[in-house]
């Protein structure tokens, strides 16, 4: 089977995460994939810097909301771009579908597999317009009529969490073409020295017999960073033997390191900064409790799966996605959202209780092991892509 997997994102943070392992997966089932994007996205895999778009304090100003009028322009132009390319590769490869990532003002790929009457699978990581609005928008109803189109015509669409389902499903889509899909793990990627991690904590300053709480991804608002930074103190004063892990950085990063300058000082914060992605399991072997302080209310967190492969507990809020992949008390351990009292009493009474630490940090191993892989989801995608012709 041929497909074609277009998207039009930077495809360097989470989303090429995604990208990079539906290809891998689809090409383990015998698929030939072609892969269309932006010639930029095709860049190493990283947890680093690189906020996009336009913030909502920049729109407050006349040149920000210009900008933010610009940047959304430039995204419907966009459209042409893709199309033409999409065009040109289906006319050469003739894949028996596309398969494609959706992103915000984007009907090009759809328009282009509509006139040449290929089937298109859309992937939805997130909506626009929908129950969810994850960015400002300067063309809100332009952007609602370009979502419930491309949306109605795919000839299936891929979710990551119920929640999502519920917003498509609302957006007039059949229940039976929605495939909820999370984001999952590969096995591959599991370490299995059990020393590795002693030697990532030696390479970084930090004392074997410490009990490291780590945090892995960009440093941005939406992942409750400011929560974390609150905590932090708090969490150190009742468990005095731990160490704080930061991997990743972003545009919070600077005021992150201000607020906790005094523990950074005494040793008791490290930070990495940005990485390859291809070090990420290596770190996280490093930890021994796996932080998600927030979230948003409908994609599939990335972080909290790569936590559970490597059999580390996990410390996350409880919203209806998360709920989807863990369960209190039992693969990791769920606190009220914004609840900073829950928040800090499940991290130090994991720090101060190491067989509760890994029975359920191996719990969480198996189930994601068994019920949350990249190979599942391209199966079942494949599989009722071939059920629908």
């Amino acid at each position: 089977m041929k497909v074609i997997y277009h998207h039009r994102t930077r495809g360097d943070g989470a989303e090429g995460i995604h990208i990079r392992e539906m290809i891998e997966a689809l090409t383990k089932l015998g698929c030939k994939v072609t892969l269309v994007c932006p010639s930029s996205s095709r860049r190493e895999l990283g947890i680093s810097l690189g906020m996009t778009g336009v913030t909502g304090r920049e729109t407050k100003s006349i040149k920000g909301r210009l900008k933010l009028f610009l940047t959304q322009a430039m995204e419907l132009v966009y459209n042409a771009v893709s199309f033409f390319r999409l065009f040109c590769r289906i006319l050469s490869k003739r894949p028996d579908f596309v398969y494609e990532r959706y992103s915000c003002y984007h009907f090009g790929g759809v328009a282009a597999c509509r006139l040449l009457g290929v089937p298109l699978i859309l992937e939805v990581n997130s909506t626009y317009a929908g129950r969810f609005n994850r960015r400002q928008l300067a063309f809100p109803r332009i952007c609602k009529w370009i979502e419930d189109w491309v949306l109605r015509r795919s000839r299936l669409v891929c979710v990551v969490s119920d929640p999502l389902r519920q917003c498509v499903l609302d957006r007039n889509v059949p229940s039976d073409r929605i495939l909820v899909t999370p984001n999952a793990v590969n096995p591959s990627q599991l370490i299995r020295d059990p020393q590795m991690g002693n030697s990532v904590r030696a390479e970084l300053g930090i004392d074997k017999n410490s009990v490291v709480i780590g945090f892995v991804g960009s440093l941005r608002r939406w992942h409750g960073i400011e929560f974390l930074a609150g905590a932090i103190p708090k969490i150190i004063e009742d468990c005095p033997g731990c160490v704080f892990l930061i991997v990743g950085s972003g545009e919070l990063e600077s005021n992150l390191k201000l607020s906790l300058e005094n523990e950074i000082f005494n040793g008791k914060i490290k930070f990495t900064g940005g990485i390859a992605y291809s070090k990420v399991p290596s770190m996280i072997m490093a930890m021994d409790i796996g932080l998600m302080p927030d979230s948003n209310e409908w994609g599939s967190p990335m972080k909290i799966l790569e936590y559970m492969l490597q059999g580390k507990v996990v410390v996350a809020p409880k919203l209806a996605p998360i709920l989807e992949i863990m369960v209190d008390g039992y693969t990791g351990v769920l606190f009220q959202r914004g609840n900073a009292e829950q928040f800090v009493e499940a991290i130090v009474r994991l720090g101060r209780d190491a067989s509760l630490r890994s029975t359920l940090g191996r719990n969480a191993q198996n189930f994601v092991l068994a019920e949350r892989t990249w190979s599942a989801n391209a199966s079942w995608v494949v599989d009722s892509f071939l059920k629908s012709r």
